[in-house]
């Protein structure tokens, strides 16, 4: 059992931008973005005290894994061998399990403008084959906020972590009035229980379709059968031409907007988990742009595999990058 009193501390700053992390799930729990009207303001949601945190099952500001969202019974095959994974959504498997990378204590140390965390995971650890080494960065670069996660493991394991912020940028009651934009014709089709089918749709001309910015109020509107269900959006968006990527894309994957300011995504990943915050206790707070592998991968051999094999290191690169409108 964690304690407050073991929870660390760590803020790196710069002129633009001031961040504080906690070994606790390798959490960010605090972002400050420097404006030239209003000062500091806050980008992304906090909680109050580090006991909080310890309390959360929403995953504030928490690195997730070791695979991030849902594995469909918990379980996957490998090599005509079936895994077995902690059930614990139901009977499917969450965020890597009750003590995933987001729950537990990493080491950590800080430097000027970087906070390190490194974490092994034993083999067994909620099912998952293999002793994992993860290592993940926080590092601040002008506008940049960037998280870079790597890992290796001595036996083939799913690897698909990815960083938990809920973003909501100058602190408004709820992110209703923010505009979003993702690069990205197709989406994952979902069954009831949010786990893919497998297959892919289209988003033109749909309620998904977010190619031009829209106001997630209008989003929202829960025209569309699923998204009422699920409260939101809380869908996987295919990367255009991502998947398969290795090298940090050029352009923005996505972005978020006000009036007076932005946040632009840049990742290695081929796509992102878009999350409008619906289960909170107060629901639209924040909203989740989770750089991330397919959900599920390993139980549709048709995505890309995120099964992370000895001689290899997995790495999940992305960046957020926070301007003020002129």
């Amino acid at each position: 059992m964690v304690s407050a009193e073991q929870v660390k501390h760590h803020t790196i700053s710069n002129d633009r931008l001031k961040v504080t992390a906690i070994n606790f799930g390798a959490r960010t729990i605090r972002a400050l973005m420097n404006t030239r009207n209003r000062g500091w303001i806050p980008v992304i949601l906090s909680l109050p005290s580090a006991q909080d945190y310890l309390d959360d099952r929403h995953s504030l500001g928490a690195m997730v894994g070791r695979v991030a969202g849902r594995i469909s019974h918990g379980r996957y095959q490998y090599q005509d061998q079936w895994v077995q994974l902690q059930r614990n959504e139901g009977v499917h498997h969450l965020h890597g399990g009750d003590s995933g990378f987001g729950q537990v204590l990493w080491e950590s140390t800080a430097s000027l403008n970087t906070i390190r965390f490194t974490l092994s995971s034993e083999d067994g650890d909620h099912g998952y084959p293999g002793n994992m080494t993860v290592m993940s960065t926080i590092k601040i670069n002008g506008s940049d906020l960037i998280y870079r996660t790597e890992a290796v493991c001595d036996q083939p394991t799913p690897f698909n972590p990815t960083q938990h912020n809920y973003y909501n940028l100058g602190g408004a009651a709820t992110i209703m009035s923010h505009r979003l934009f993702v690069k990205s014709g197709r989406r994952l089709e979902l069954d009831s229980e949010r786990l893919p089918t497998g297959r892919y749709v289209d988003v033109n001309e749909t309620e998904f379709d977010l190619r031009t910015a829209r106001q997630l109020s209008l989003i929202q509107s829960r025209r569309d059968p699923q998204m009422n269900a699920f409260g939101g959006l809380d869908h996987y968006y295919v990367a255009d031409n991502g998947v398969g990527c290795q090298q940090e894309a050029q352009s923005p994957v996505a972005e978020l907007s006000t009036s007076n300011y932005r946040m632009q995504v840049f990742t290695n990943q081929p796509g992102v988990q878009i999350y409008t915050g619906n289960a909170l206790n107060r629901p639209y707070q924040g909203i989740c742009i989770e750089a991330q592998h397919f959900p599920d991968a390993p139980n549709h051999q048709h995505f890309p595999s995120i099964i992370l094999k000895p001689e290899c290191t997995g790495l999940n690169e992305t960046r957020y990058r926070f301007l003020e409108n002129d």
